[in-house]
């Protein structure tokens, strides 16, 4: 049962928000396999969780008419969930004063599974600012 598997919940949530396992380096998985088979690595992750509805809720309502006024780079995976369902930088655009965004190839986890382009992202933002 996957309730009580934490690699098989865990794999699912990577390959589903992720767009798939493929490009997943496995020393990489190996390190996430020790962490969420850690019963107070799996406590921590649930209380992240349960403190966006507690805590950042709250906090962000409060932000909700300000903006951010320094370059800001948003990043995210252009083949994924969040990709495909939303506009990403239409999301961030009132609340960025100079703002830029690229999708990535990628789901959630485009970190992980594209590397280089995220460096190379970061790298060209970073360049341009200096």
């Amino acid at each position: 049962m996957i309730g009580h598997d934490p690699d098989a919940y865990f794999e699912s949530c990577l390959a589903g928000w992720g767009g798939g396992m493929d490009g997943f380096d496995k020393a990489a998985l190996d390190a996430y396999r020790v962490s969420w088979r850690d019963a107070d690595c799996i406590h921590t992750m649930c209380n992240d969780y349960r403190a966006a509805i507690d805590v950042d809720f709250d906090l962000d309502s409060a932000d909700l008419g300000r903006k951010v006024d320094c370059p800001a780079l948003v990043l995210y995976g252009a083949d994924g969930v969040m990709g495909r369902a939303y506009d990403v930088p239409g999301t961030w655009a009132d609340r960025l004063t100079h703002m830029q965004a690229k999708g990535l190839p990628g789901g959630h986890f485009f970190p992980d599974t594209h590397p280089d382009e995220t460096v190379q992202a970061l790298s060209d933002f970073l360049t341009a600012q200096s």
